[in-house]
C-alpha cells in the first residue's frame, strides 16, 4: 500500500518541490545563479502554472483503489445478496488480497526506498541546500575564452579605446577586446579595476587567471572568460576560487610561458565576498 501511494504521488511531489524552489529563488534573487535575467518572468510564470496543475492533479485524483472498484455500497462490489453459505464464502475469498512472497516484498521495499530517496534528494537539493555558483572546477572542464571572440565588443568596429571611459568594463569586455583584431595593442597601458574569482593559469605559476562566467541562457551553457594577472606567490594569499578585486594596468605578460600575451599588472589585489550576481551577461 505504501509503495503504491509513493509511486502514485512521486511525480506530483517532485513537481511541487521544483515549483516551490523556483518561486523561492525568484523572490530571493537566487534565480540569477541558474538562468539569464531575461528569462526570469517566463520561468516564474511557468512555475506558478506548474504548481496550479500539480494541485489540480491532487484534487482530481479519484478516491478509488488501483483495481478501479467503487465504494458506493461499502465493500466496493455489486454482488447480489444471496444467503447461501457457499456464495458468501466465495465472495470473501475473492476479496481477500493474496499474500506477497519474499521476492515481491523485497521488490516493494526497494521501490519504496527508491521513491523516498528521489523525493528527499530533490527536496534537499532544491529547498534546503543553498544555491552554488560555477567555480574553477567548471573552468577546467570548459575552455577558457573559447567564446571570447563571439562576445560583443564593448566598442564598435573601427573605434579605439583612446580617451574612452572604461570604468564600466568587466572581465568579459576586456577578454573580448584582447581577442578581437588589434585589441592586444589597444589595451596595453589601459587601467582596469576588475572583479572575478581566482583560477590557475596552467602555463604560468607566477600568474593567475581572473575569471567570470558569461551566461547567455542558463548556467549549463555558461562560458568562462578571464584575463591573466601577474602576481608571483599568489597561491599563498589568494587560494583558487577566492573572489578578488584587482586594480592595475595591462602590460605585455612578463611570463613568457603563458598563453596569455597580455596580463594585468596589479597595483592592488583585494579579497572580497562573492558578488550577489556572480555572472556576467
Amino acid at each position: 500500500m505504501l509503495e503504491r501511494l509513493l509511486s502514485r504521488w512521486r511525480g506530483v511531489a517532485l513537481t511541487l518541490i521544483t515549483v516551490v524552489a523556483t518561486v523561492w529563488l525568484s523572490m530571493t534573487g537566487g534565480l540569477s545563479l541558474y538562468i539569464h535575467p531575461r528569462y526570469f518572468v517566463f520561468t516564474s510564470i511557468m512555475a506558478v502554472i506548474g504548481g496550479i496543475l500539480a494541485i489540480a492533479a491532487i484534487a482530481a485524483t479519484p478516491s478509488r483503489d488501483e483495481h478501479g472498484h467503487g465504494h458506493g455500497n461499502g465493500n466496493g462490489h455489486d454482488h447480489s445478496h444471496e444467503s447461501d453459505a457457499l456464495g458468501t464464502s466465495t465472495a470473501r475469498r475473492n476479496n481477500r488480497r493474496p499474500r506477497l512472497g519474499t521476492r515481491q516484498r523485497i521488490a516493494v521495499i526497494a521501490s519504496t526506498t527508491v521513491t523516498l530517496v528521489v523525493v528527499v534528494t530533490a527536496f534537499v537539493a532544491l529547498i534546503i541546500a543553498p544555491p552554488v555558483t560555477l567555480s574553477s572546477a567548471a573552468v577546467e572542464n570548459r575552455s577558457l575564452n573559447a567564446n571570447a571572440q563571439t562576445v560583443d565588443s564593448p566598442i564598435d568596429e573601427g573605434e579605439t579605446l583612446r580617451g574612452r571611459d572604461t570604468s564600466s568594463f568587466t572581465v568579459k569586455d576586456w577578454a573580448a577586446m584582447l581577442r578581437q583584431g588589434d585589441g592586444e595593442q589597444q589595451v596595453l597601458g589601459e587601467r582596469a579595476k576588475l572583479v572575478g574569482f581566482v583560477t590557475v593559469d596552467p602555463d604560468a605559476p607566477d600568474a593567475f587567471i581572473l575569471a567570470r562566467f558569461v551566461v547567455n541562457c542558463c548556467a549549463i551553457d555558461a562560458a568562462p572568460v578571464g584575463v591573466a594577472v601577474h602576481q608571483p606567490g599568489w597561491q599563498a594569499a589568494y587560494p583558487v576560487d577566492t573572489w578578488v578585486e584587482v586594480d592595475g594596468a595591462f602590460v605585455t605578460n612578463p611570463s613568457a610561458s603563458s598563453a596569455e600575451r597580455v596580463a594585468l599588472m596589479p597595483t592592488t589585489v583585494t579579497a572580497i565576498d562573492q558578488p550577489s550576481d556572480p555572472y556576467v551577461y
